[in-house]
C-alpha cells in the first residue's frame, strides 16, 4: 500500500493508523452495509482517513512520507489538511455511514 520510501520509524505508525482507520469506518457502517460490498471506495476512504490520522499525529511534516497509493487513489501531501481529508473521506462513504442517531424522517405540516 505505501511506497518503499517509508522511514522505519514510520511505518508501524502507517500501519496503525491504517488499520484504525479501517475500524473506525467499519464501526459507522450503517445496518446492511459491509466494506466488503462497498469495495474500492471503502478502501479508498480508509486511506484517507489512515493519512489525516497521519497528519494529526505529525510524521507527515517531520519528513516522513510525502504521498501514498490506496487502490486507484494515489494522494501527494502538500497543502492538503487532515481535516479536508477526513471530511472527503467521510463524505465519499456518506450514503453508507451511520447517521449517528439523528436524522431528518419528514416534517407534517
Amino acid at each position: 500500500m505505501l511506497g518503499e520510501s517509508v522511514p522505519d520509524e514510520d511505518a508501524d505508525m502507517l500501519r496503525a493508523v491504517c488499520s484504525a482507520a479501517a475500524a473506525e469506518l467499519e464501526s459507522r457502517l450503517r445496518r446492511g452495509a459491509s466494506s466488503d460490498e462497498i469495495g474500492e471506495t471503502f478502501v479508498t476512504a480508509a486511506a484517507m482517513l489512515a493519512i489525516s490520522m497521519y497528519m494529526e499525529l505529525g510524521s507527515a511534516h517531520s519528513g516522513g512520507v510525502s504521498g501514498f497509493t490506496a487502490g486507484k487513489l494515489s494522494v501527494q501531501l502538500g497543502g492538503a489538511s487532515a481535516a479536508a481529508l477526513k471530511k472527503s473521506a467521510e463524505t465519499l462513504l456518506g450514503a453508507y455511514l451511520d447517521s449517528g442517531g439523528f436524522e431528518f424522517v419528514g416534517v407534517q405540516g
